[in-house]
């Protein structure tokens, strides 16, 4: 049988988590790599402080080549196409620097793209053990990129940034990923936006759930803070969604936020959550702090004009000033 050559590009962008992307290097150079495949790992390191560029140069993987790549304007979707741009394979995958993959992780992610039965894939994301808590519902494992609880099926358009992959050949149509979404910007769903798009464009996505990595994410994501802050995240991001993307509205925003802001306290009165250093967050206060957050990012961002035609595939090049006005105050560290 003759051997199939292909070139496939790992994408890992990373932000102080030398320990972990460590770990996450040392499980990835023992996953399997059929014969013929040749395998390049570009680590993006998104103006970290610690010790990931030592760490990144001193790693070398028996399975692939180690580049490193600095990316110093923070923000995951500057670091994610700074690594698109570097890649040089034919399909490019992302996973995360928390994340341990399994042997045969690449190899089960791959082959649909390789044999082209699709143009993206995404894997299974499990929670590691030592992470799952009684009072998780499905809807925090969710929000903690467990895929285990996500109902992702035939015909899905959602990408799961720790663990998907797709052939360069789709960046024909979407070209990048949105800056102003992820980690370090309004706070997540930029592989959101690019799934989403990449379907709109007409490319198969598949869930691939035998490729399966575990995530190891700080414990203190756990915390009624953290949830907190990520319900903010997740309301802006939606807003900018929902304005930009989808042209859709929101009806008298300010009132809106006022009413989710009065629901709150009151319930809060009624079922006094968890303090901030505790564990846990009940859906209820995620769900309005996410909608009042919604709420005052869409009056920001409807100050702007659209950065994409509806649902389309392209950003505009926007105004320097009206992106300051609408991230003011909503830039996120990443956490």
């Amino acid at each position: 049988m003759a051997v199939t050559k292909i070139n496939i590009s790992i994408v890992i962008c990373t932000f102080n988590r030398a320990v972990s992307l460590r770990k996450t290097l040392v499980a990835l150079g023992g996953a399997s790599v059929r014969p013929g495949w040749e395998l390049e790992v570009l680590i993006v390191d998104n103006a970290s402080t610690d010790e990931t560029a030592k760490t990144v140069q001193g790693m070398t993987l028996k399975n692939a080549k180690i580049q490193y790549v600095y990316e110093p304007v923070k923000g995951l979707g500057y670091a994610r196409n700074a690594g698109l741009v570097k890649a040089r394979g034919e399909i490019i995958v992302f996973t995360d620097d928390d994340v341990e993959v399994s042997p045969d992780w690449l190899d089960e992610l791959v082959t649909p793209l390789a044999n082209r039965s699709c143009e993206a894939v995404t894997g299974r994301i499990t929670l590691a053990p030592g992470l799952l808590r009684p009072w998780m519902t499905r809807m925090h494992k969710v929000w903690l990129a467990s895929s285990d609880d996500f109902e992702l099926h035939e015909g899905s358009r959602e990408l799961i940034g720790a663990n998907m992959g797709f052939r360069r050949s789709v960046l024909e149509r979407v070209p990048a990923i949105d800056p102003e979404l992820g980690a370090g910007r309004l706070g997540t769903t930029e592989e959101t936006l690019f799934g989403w798009q990449l379907a709109e464009a007409g490319f198969k996505i598949q869930y691939v759930p035998t490729a399966r990595v575990v995530h190891h994410l700080d414990p203190s994501r756990l915390l009624h803070r953290h949830w907190l802050g990520d319900a903010v995240k997740r309301g802006r991001s939606q807003a900018y969604l929902r304005y930009h993307w989808e042209h859709d509205d929101i009806q008298m925003p300010r009132l809106a936020r006022l009413l989710y802001w009065t629901k709150l306290k009151l319930r809060s009165r009624l079922q006094p959550p968890p303090p901030d250093d505790g564990e846990g967050c009940p859906l209820w206060e995620m769900s309005y702090v996410a909608n009042m957050a919604m709420c005052n990012q869409f009056c920001l961002e409807r100050q702007r004009p659209r950065n994409y035609s509806r649902r389309g595939f392209v950003k505009r090049p926007q105004p320097e000033a009206g992106l300051a006005q609408a991230v003011s105050g909503g830039r996120l560290a990443r956490t």
